[in-house]
């Protein structure tokens, strides 16, 4: 990714000079526009180039419903859809970031810049499968299952096996974000203790198992207390921390477009 990305700023600056004369020569002939047209003469006229650029945009690059001109005026749907496609291009971003990503996508078709994507993108999977290769070196594969099941002792033989793959100490509690080792051995049993009596239910049902939707409830209730959440406060219990991040990042972005935010920013 490293490589990509000093790639991208490599491009940026070998154009950024391209950039900024077309960012002072659109000033110019804007300055030009309004002080030759009335403003009524330049409505028209943006209305007309706009509407027939997208279009011809659409056209050529979309597999949704083309717009045409005579659309403009017949269909007030989609003059709406024009008329904000046209308003999100010139006012939501500044026309360098634009000319900027239109650069880079251009860029990333040129066949020498996609061979160096391609190059790095094949080195960072090489070493990924290199890295899980070692993990489990000499390691015999079960590809189909077996004609006849397995006894316990065969099992538990060959759980064992399995847990002998197992080659960095995460028990030494310095493996960040994978395992929250315990230090006391007689948490681990609790915890043990725990599983053994509700291995078998399923969340989902909460009218078969009251007893875990009143746990559930509980620690939510707990921690919406913590912060100081009112009786309306409420939530929900995930797999993980990975999909607790996902959950609020995608309640704040619901949040942000009930504002009426369309971009949000996370």
């Amino acid at each position: 990714m490293n490589a990509i990305q000093s790639l991208y700023l490599k491009i940026l600056h070998e154009f950024e000079p391209q950039t900024n004369f077309l960012s002072e020569k659109t000033r110019l002939l804007n300055q030009q526009l309004i002080n030759s047209l009335s403003p009524l003469q330049l409505i028209a006229i943006t209305a007309f180039v706009t509407t027939c650029g997208l279009s011809i945009y659409q056209f050529l690059f979309s597999h949704d419903e083309v717009y045409t001109f005579t659309t403009f005026y017949l269909i007030p749907k989609r003059s709406a859809i024009i008329i904000k496609s046209y308003y999100s291009f010139f006012f939501n971003e500044y026309i360098s970031t634009r000319i900027r990503e239109i650069i880079f996508r251009m860029a990333r078709q040129l066949p020498a810049v996609k061979r160096k994507i391609a190059e790095a993108r094949e080195a960072t999977l090489k070493t990924v499968f290199n890295d899980i290769a070692k993990s489990v070196a000499g390691h015999e594969f079960t590809k189909v299952l077996p004609d006849h099941g397995l006894s316990q002792e065969e099992l538990i033989k060959k759980l064992e096996h399995y847990r002998k793959l197992e080659k960095i100490n995460f028990k030494s509690g310095k493996i960040s974000g994978c395992v929250y080792k315990l230090a006391k051995t007689d948490m681990t049993e609790i915890y043990n203790k725990a599983f053994t009596l509700f291995g078998e239910s399923n969340p989902l049902h909460v009218d078969v198992f009251p007893d875990i939707r009143t746990m559930e409830a509980e620690i939510v209730r707990c921690v919406a207390t913590m912060f100081h959440g009112d009786i309306d406060v409420c939530g929900t219990m995930t797999s993980g921390g990975t999909e607790s991040i996902l959950m609020a990042c995608k309640t704040y972005r619901d949040l942000a477009i009930s504002k009426g935010i369309t971009k949000p920013e996370m």
